[in-house]
């Protein structure tokens, strides 16, 4: 049986000196790897200025693999000047990216820490976010809990693009909460350490370790919690191009973890009951998509005069329904939730310009592709502005089916009218990344400091 973690009790009726007594000690940890060294340390500054007794937290930053010293060293000058509350630490030749770089600050952690926090490099937490994390995990008794992810800025610039990432809390880790069964999302969650310890650590065999570690988890017999309430604040990708590899990494590394522990999660086990199971299920494919198949088949029938076969309408048919999905999540969902019609129609065209990535991604980790962590670039200046040849190539082969073939089959038409979508779609949400990008843009002697 799994080990399960005494977790102190925090009402909030406590006075400061018991809350000092009862309060859970936590190990926070931010895994860095290339990232902006002003970044970092800004980061750094809001996990100190916490609104909690300093000797119940401490910090553990691992930088790894960063081969330029230019970019970890002001990290570790800084972390030097805190060295009573910080604990530097930079290691080339670290496997496992992400998951070997927490398994590494998993073996710094003091031994009296009780629960372990992990915060992206680029989050700027709240003062109260260590309060909020102690009061609900006592008011939840779970065994760890997932703050939704949130970014600066997007009123102001690229608002859809934040709606269509924050879908995922609002549907698939809020109908989560109630099975207790929420996958972690690798910033902003709260883990008990012999929770974590129990499972072996993180693992780096997908490239989601997150999501894999919640499985685990969940498995294991722990329960997980989403509290929704935004306790810090990331960066949006910089671009297009680094959008698309953020969601092509979450949907792959999903499929990966569920290819992985399928057996698991698909086979009743002790308290790992239905509803777990299935909400389980739809964490791992909320981006899931098969619709790279119709496609190539629907195009290799038009270009070998088949296209008025039963099967190429069925191949048209899910073109289509794949859309419907998309409209179904992301446009019924803000409706209930009260958006503006402009805001979801960005989100949606955002959804719709990452659904080729989706799709690729989907279709690879199926097929056994070899599949590569990759950092999210904080610093704009890598492919800033760019277009994926993937949206012109199904822009370029749906126009010229159009006009080459010329199908007569109203659904196969319609196929081919859907598929035009993603290109133009995608040129909108570059925009509003583009003025994001302009809006958090910092001033040079703010990076220097």
């Amino acid at each position: 049986m799994a080990l399960r973690p005494i977790i102190a009790c925090l009402p909030t009726s406590l006075t400061a000196g018991q809350k000092r007594s009862a309060a859970p000690r936590f190990s926070i940890h931010v895994a860095t790897h290339s990232e902006p060294p002003h970044l970092v340390i800004r980061t750094l500054r809001a996990l100190l200025d916490q609104d909690w007794p300093s000797g119940g937290f401490k910090i553990v930053v691992m930088d790894n693999n960063t081969d330029d010293p230019a970019l970890w060293e002001p990290v570790e000058r800084f972390c030097t000047a805190h060295s009573d509350r910080i604990t530097f630490l930079h290691q080339m030749g670290v496997s496992g990216a992400k998951a070997g770089a927490l398994n590494i600050a998993l073996e710094h952690t003091d031994a009296d820490a009780t629960h372990v926090v992990t915060v992206d490099a680029d989050y700027v937490v709240s003062r109260d976010f260590l309060s909020h994390a102690a009061e609900a995990l006592h008011r939840t008794g779970a065994d760890y809990v997932q703050f939704p992810q949130s970014y600066v800025a997007t009123t102001i610039a690229a608002p859809g693009v934040d709606a269509e990432l924050e879908e995922y809390f609002r549907t698939n880790a809020a109908a989560a909460d109630e099975a207790e069964a929420v996958l972690l999302t690798g910033t902003l969650c709260v883990i008990s350490k012999p929770a974590l310890v129990s499972v072996g650590g993180w693992s780096g065999a997908t490239t989601t370790e997150d999501a894999d570690l919640g499985v685990r988890l969940c498995h294991a017999g722990f329960t997980g919690r989403f509290i929704n309430r935004v306790v810090g604040k990331g960066l949006l990708p910089l671009s297009l191009r680094d959008l698309e590899k953020q969601r092509y990494r979450w949907c792959s590394g999903n499929v990966q973890t569920l290819l992985r522990h399928g057996r698991t999660i698909l086979t009743p086990a002790g308290d790992f009951d239905l509803h777990k199971r299935l909400v389980i299920l739809t964490q791992l494919t909320a981006w899931f998509s098969l619709a790279l198949v119709p496609f190539a088949l629907l195009t290799v029938w038009l270009l070998t005069g088949q296209g008025h076969t039963a099967a190429a309408t069925l191949a048209a048919v899910a073109i289509l329904l794949a859309l419907c999905d998309i409209v179904s999540r992301v446009v019924a969902r803000g409706m209930r939730d009260g958006q503006a019609l402009p805001v979801i129609l960005h989100a949606l065209a955002c959804r719709i310009a990452l659904a080729p990535q989706s799709a690729k991604a989907t279709f690879d980790a199926l097929t056994g592709c070899r599949l590569k962590f990759v950092v999210t670039d904080k610093s704009g200046g890598k492919g800033a502005g760019s277009l994926s040849a993937c949206h012109l190539m199904v822009f370029l082969t749906a126009l010229l089916l159009l006009l080459g073939v010329q199908p007569t089959e109203p659904l196969i038409h319609a196929a081919l009218l859907v598929l035009l979508l993603p290109l133009p779609a995608a040129l909108l949400t570059d925009r509003s990344l583009r003025a994001y990008r302009a809006t958090i843009a910092l001033p040079k002697k703010e990076v220097s400091a």
